[in-house]
Parts: C-alpha cells; sequence; structure tokens
C-alpha cells in the first residue's frame, strides 16, 4: 500500500509537469503502466514463493532424488570403484539408561534397513573401531531407505558433524543451513522440511569432532550429543542415525552422555570367513593370496589378523597388490605382508597406506597427470589444514572450520584468517580499473575517477563477506508454475532495474522521461533473458531447479563464475543500443565486455542483495530494507548471504593465488578441483555433498604424521617419496 502511495505521487507530480510541455505523455502512461506490472510481478512473486516453501512433500520428493544420485556415487567411490562389500555384523550394545526399543541383538550389513524399521523410535548409533565400515554401512542404510521410501516421506540425508557448533546453533538451524548450501535450498523451504521432520539427519563422524579419543563432559562432541537429545519430534526423540568410532562413544557413556532412546550397534572385526570370500570375490586370481590366507588361520588373533581386520585395510591391501604393470605382470606379491619388519598392526597400516598413495600414481606412468611427490604434497597440505582445525577447533568469521570437508571456496581460512580476502578486494578491483581505462581516454579523468570509487565499493561487498554463496543459472520454462514464477520474477526485476538504474544512469543526457521509457523497454528485456534462458540469476529459486547430484563439488565454483559472466552479458546487451549511438558499434559492444568482467568478478553483488532485500522478502521485508537499511545489510555483510553472482569463485580464485610457492609455504595445484577429481578417481578421495574428503579418516591422519616409521620395501618408487 505505501509503494502504491508513493507511485501515485509520483504520477500526478509527473502529470502536472506534463501539462507544462516538459513531460511526454505516450512516455508517461509507458512508464505508469510498467510500474503497474511491477506491482503485480511482485505481489504474484511473493504469493507463489510462499506456497513453493510449504510445499514440503513436493520439495521431500526432488531432494530424495538428489540425496540418491550423490549417495550412490559415494559409496561406489568407498568401494573402491565396486559394487562389492563384506556383509559385516554387528551387535546390539544397550546404553546405560534411556535406550530404544526393538533392537535385535544381531544384524548384518545386508539387513540393516529391517532392522532400523524395528527401532522406536528410530534413533540408530553405528560404532565400531577405526576403518570397521560405519560410513558404508550408512550410506548402505540409505540407499536402502530411498529405495522404499513412499511419496512425501523422510528423505535420510547424510551430514558431517565436524562442523556443528552446538554452542552456536540448535541441531534443527545447522540440518536447514546444510540443505541451504548443500542442495541449494530456500532458507525458508530447508527450514520447514525440518521443521516437518521430513528429513532423517544421518550424521557422520562424532568421533571427528574432538582431536582426543576420550572426550569428555566439556568436549564439543558432548554438546553435539545434547543436542541431539533435545531434537524432537511432537512428544518423542526425533529420528537420526549417528556414525562413531567405539572407544569415544565409551568415553561419552562414561561420563554420562549419550543419544538417548536410541539402539547402539557395534560392528564387529572381519572374520575369517568373511576376509576369504572377500578376497575370493574381489581378484581374480585368488592363489597369489593363499600365503597371507595361511598365515591368517595360523594365528587368528596375530599382528597380521589384528592389522586386517577391518574392511578398509582389506580393500587397501587388494588395491595395491591386484596392480599391474602395462605387461600384465603383477607389482606387488601378497606375500610381502608377511616380512619380519612388519611386526604390529600399525606397521601394517602404514605399510598398506604409503603403498596406496605409490600406486595411485605410478612411477614412470603416462596415465596419471601427477607425480607421486605432487600427489603427496598436496595431499598432506590439505590434511595438516584439516588436521589443525581439528586439534585447536578453529572458527573464523563465525563458522567452526571442518576437520574433514575441503570446500572449494571455502578453503580461503587455509592461507590465513585474511590474506584470501583482502586479495578478493584487490583482484576484481584491478581488473575493473584496467578495463574501465576507456572511460579516461574518450571522456575525461573525472568520469573515470568516478568510477573507480564506485569500483572500490563494489569490490568491498564482493569481498569483505567471509562466505559468499554460489550462484548457478538453468534453463527454464513457462511450461510448469516453478518456470513461470522463474519469468515473472526476471520481468520485475528487469523491470526494476532497468527503469531505476537506466533512467539515473541516462536520465540526465536522454531525459527522465525518455530514460524511463527506455529503461522499462530494456529492462523488460533483459528480464525475460534472466527469467526465461537464465533461470532468474537475480530472484534465485534454487529449490525449482533440477537435480544436482551429478554434479562434482567444483561445479559449485565454475557455475558460479558462469553465473556472473551470463548476468554481465546480459546487463551489457540492454545497454548496447545506447552507446551504439553514443560512441558507435565497436565501442558499444566492448561496453558489454566491461559489464561482463564488473559481474563476472563479483560486481553484481551490489545488485543481488538489493534486489533480493526488495524483491523476495514481501512487502514488509521491504519496506524494512528501504527505512531501516542497517538491518537489511548488517546481517548479509556478516554472513554473505543471497547469491553472489561470482564472489564465491572469485574467493576461490583469490585462495588460490595466495597459495602460489613464491608466496606460501603450504603450495596447491593452480587447478585445485581437478587434481581433487582425479583424486576421487584414483580412490584417495571421495565426495559428500558439495565437499571433498579422504576416502579415509586413517589416511589423512597418516599424511599429518611428521614421520613414516616403516617405508615399503622391494619398491623401488618409494625412494622418490618424502617423508612426511
Amino acid at each position: 500500500m505505501a509503494l502504491t502511495v508513493v507511485t501515485v505521487g509520483v504520477a500526478v507530480t509527473i502529470a502536472v509537469r506534463a501539462g507544462t510541455g516538459q513531460v511526454d505523455p505516450v512516455g508517461l502512461a509507458v512508464g505508469l503502466v510498467s510500474l503497474v506490472l511491477a506491482v503485480a510481478g511482485l505481489h504474484q512473486a511473493t504469493l507463489s514463493q510462499a506456497w513453493q516453501d510449504t510445499d514440503t512433500a513436493g520439495l521431500a520428493d526432488r531432494l530424495a532424488a538428489d540425496v540418491r544420485n550423490r549417495e550412490e556415487k559415494a559409496r561406489q567411490r568407498l568401494l573402491g570403484g565396486s559394487d562389492r562389500t563384506i556383509n559385516v555384523e554387528f551387535t546390539f550394545r544397550p546404553s546405560p539408561a534411556h535406550h530404544g526399543t526393538g533392537a535385535a541383538p544381531h544384524g548384518t550389513l545386508e539387513e540393516v534397513a529391517t532392522y532400523y524399521r524395528a527401532l522406536r523410535p528410530g534413533r540408530l548409533v553405528i560404532t565400531g573401531a577405526p576403518g570397521a565400515g560405519k560410513t558404508v554401512l550408512a550410506l548402505h542404510l540409505i540407499l536402502l531407505l530411498l529405495a522404499d521410501r513412499a511419496l512425501g516421506g523422510p528423505v535420510p540425508v547424510r551430514l558431517s558433524l565436524s562442523t556443528f557448533d552446538a554452542n552456536r546453533n540448535e541441531l534443527d538451524e545447522w540440518l536447514a543451513d546444510h540443505l541451504t548450501r548443500t542442495y541449494r535450498l530456500r532458507p525458508a523451504a530447508a527450514a520447514a522440511l525440518v521443521a516437518a521432520r521430513l528429513i532423517l539427519p544421518v550424521l557422520d563422524g562424532l568421533d571427528e569432532m574432538d582431536a582426543g579419543e576420550t572426550p569428555g563432559r566439556d568436549s564439543r562432541a558432548a554438546a553435539a550429543l545434547e543436542a541431539m537429545n533435545r531434537y524432537v519430534h511432537g512428544t518423542t526423540k526425533g529420528q537420526l542415525v549417528l556414525t562413531c568410532r567405539s572407544t569415544p562413544y565409551v568415553a561419552l557413556e562414561g561420563a554420562d552422555t549419550w543419544a538417548e532412546d536410541a539402539s547402539r550397534i557395534d560392528i564387529a572385526p572381519v572374520s575369517l570367513a568373511a576376509t576369504e570370500a572377500f578376497v575370493a570375490s574381489r581378484t581374480r586370481n585368488p592363489g597369489r593370496w593363499e600365503p597371507v590366507l595361511n598365515a591368517l588361520r595360523a594365528a587368528p588373533d596375530g599382528p597380521l589378523a589384528r592389522g586386517l581386520s577391518t574392511p578398509w585395510r582389506l580393500t587397501v591391501a587388494l588395491t595395491v597388490y591386484n596392480e599391474r604393470h602395462p605387461d600384465g605382470s603383477w607389482v606387488r606379491d601378497p606375500a610381502d605382508l608377511l616380512q619380519p619388519a612388519l611386526r604390529t598392526p600399525e606397521q601394517i597400516r602404514d605399510h598398506l597406506l604409503n603403498l596406496f598413495l605409490l600406486a595411485a600414481s605410478p612411477a614412470g606412468g603416462t596415465t596419471a597427470p601427477y607425480t607421486q611427490l605432487q600427489v603427496r604434497t598436496w595431499l598432506t597440505v590439505l590434511a595438516r589444514y584439516l588436521h589443525a582445525n581439528t586439534t585447536s577447533a578453529r572458527a573464523v568469521a563465525g563458522r567452526r572450520l571442518s576437520g574433514t570437508d575441503l570446500v572449494l571456496h571455502e578453503l580461503w581460512p587455509l592461507t590465513g584468517d585474511r590474506r584470501a580476502r583482502i586479495v578478493h578486494v584487490l583482484l576484481p578491483l584491478v581488473v575493473w580499473a584496467t578495463a574501465d581505462l576507456s572511460a579516461a581516454l574518450l571522456d575525461d579523468w573525472k568520469v573515470y575517477a568516478r568510477n573507480v570509487a564506485l569500483m572500490v565499493l563494489g569490490s568491498l561487498l564482493a569481498g569483505f563477506p567471509p562466505w559468499p554463496m554460489p550462484s548457478r543459472l538453468e534453463r527454464a520454462t513457462a511450461r510448469t508454475p516453478a518456470g513461470r514464477h522463474q519469468l515473472v520474477n526476471g520481468l520485475v526485476g528487469g523491470l526494476f532495474w532497468g527503469g531505476l538504474v537506466v533512467m539515473l544512469d541516462m536520465g540526465k543526457v536522454i531525459g527522465p522521461v525518455i530514460g524511463l521509457v527506455y529503461g522499462s523497454v530494456v529492462g523488460l528485456a533483459g528480464g525475460a533473458m534472466v527469467g526465461a534462458g537464465l533461470a532468474g540469476v537475480l530472484s534465485d529459486t534454487p529449490e525449482v531447479r533440477r537435480s544436482h547430484g551429478n554434479a562434482s563439488p567444483r561445479g559449485m565454483v565454475r557455475d558460479d563464475l558462469v553465473a556472473g559472466f551470463a548476468t554481465g552479458l546480459v546487463v551489457g546487451l540492454g545497454f548496447v543500443p545506447f552507446y551504439w549511438f553514443a560512441l558507435g558499434p565497436v565501442l558499444a559492444f566492448g561496453a558489454v565486455f566491461i559489464y561482463m568482467l564488473l559481474f563476472g568478478l563479483g560486481g553484481g553483488r551490489t545488485l543481488a542483495l538489493l534486489y533480493n532485500r526488495l524483491f523476495r522478502c514481501g512487502f514488509r521485508g521491504a519496506l524494512d530494507a528501504l527505512f531501516r537499511p542497517w538491518r537489511a545489510f548488517g546481517p548479509l555483510f556478516r554472513t554473505g548471504a543471497g547469491p553472489a553472482l561470482g564472489a564465491a569463485g572469485v574467493r576461490y580464485l583469490a585462495f588460490l593465488l595466495c597459495t602460489r610457492r613464491w608466496w606460501s609455504r603450504q603450495p596447491l595445484p593452480w587447478r585445485l578441483g581437478r587434481f581433487l577429481d582425479w583424486c576421487c578417481d584414483a580412490g584417495l578421495t571421495r565426495t559428500a555433498g558439495i565437499a571433498y574428503q579422504f576416502r579415509h579418516r586413517e589416511l589423512q591422519d597418516f599424511l599429518t604424521r611428521d614421520q613414516i616409521h616403516h617405508a615399503p620395501t622391494n619398491d623401488p618408487a618409494s625412494a622418490e617419496m618424502p617423508r612426511p
């Protein structure tokens, strides 16, 4: 209503001036019609968005398809590219008090979904020794539950607990934030799913929240368990699945802290029969393994048996000892595991992990794009960064840094708390100032100085928020309600910015009314391109986009840069007619290039922040943003909320600049995402949502140690490897 009153007042003022001949009546009519369309579009967009945010059943169904795509690939990579796994057994372990009901005394991996469905109230804790297969068991449970999920039912979503800080957030808030960041749901939609308890949290890695093996009541893990105990659904505890190593969880129980109303199962060591079956299923020449199997039969409790007692160790052993030369001969003999130098389970572990790194990038090989030294050095830098986050419980700009997750556009604290952010501010400023030199050469230096001042402001807006969120472009269609909603939002946004920005910029040159008419036409055209062709970059409706399950984590950075440059292209094309007549065709398309740089390097943040506050928060929020700007922009500056239109991608580029050898003692490759993707294919890392993780925590810890006590023998390539 207030917006309508302002509009009528402006219209009356212009109409009075029209009687003096200063205003073109046709232009006035077009401008008023455009304003009416803008108000109507804003109202329709608000109603449509409110409906979509409350359609929790539809949101859950789309999310389930995305989760299934992601976790199928994660499971395959976790198993080393195979679909064969060990059917591990587990035993029910009652809690000291207040444990769940319905748990059978024993179970296996293949029947874990049936086991879980019998639990009341659906809270399960999975424990076991390091490498026992806790994550694989949780992934197997997720996929089985998704396979039999009813429409509109809960969606199991796996999360890494290493970033959860119970002193800052409740579990509900953290779950909603994860859905927003990883699956690109709107905050309102994510909160609605969590509130309806349509998310089944699968919380991985309680033991990774603290550095020690025996966390107490004042530990982060204990605080997380208390938050889980406060997570309720109606009159009962909310459903969840939790994984943790046995030793830390028993220590927490000793400190009178555990997951209440939950059933704990403990994964048993791999039996000899299961080992023999696994070797037979994963190798084409089981006879090569007979000496090892005979040693296991002779000493079932010996160092070799304890060193190979987990699915992870067995998988690593089969991987490194089944490697072949190009001529088909075997690179290594499994009998090397029987050498006298390997006297303890820890020595066997280090022996296998070192060979595992060697096998990923063979010496002299032509298929591996990286040398053994590069692989070892770069992975060690990342492993030590994660280790430091865990041991120091490091927090930067209000966010707890993960001890397991490597998110490309959030890795910048590796170089320090400020360095990458400063480079982020300077990088677009230098590029913009260079690209805009034409303003000084064609006009005058005063215009250039004004532009540089605006560039400084835009660069600060782009680089100041600590955690920019990436945006993404996709095609939209007007055949569906979601597509029509995107189109309306694009038209409204284009009309608003065309009428406001273009009129203010060109009004003094071509007159305010002509500028308004021209801006309205350009805005509608640009808004149609954005809304229909680019899926509403400014409107940012991620919950209606297609599944992102097939995208790699580095796609987040790539998509963000594409969003920035494509938006700059749209805006630049809208200014072509003006620059064509004012400066000529060559300079007109040169202006398009400048706009691409401006938006591609994060310059669209100002536009995106204003748009989201004015056109995505309803009338009351719009008025609050207009009259109390500190409320609108204070939280955005602190959290970096809202689409950055390239800012996340630029932050990643700034981070890579800060890891050059001439500037940093922690070198990383220029194409870090490509390297980590290769590591996933080589079995060294895996993906979890938008993050990379080491294939196993034992591998991460192995790389952080100062020395490798037992280098592999009979392997000439081992001499090339540095000792961390």
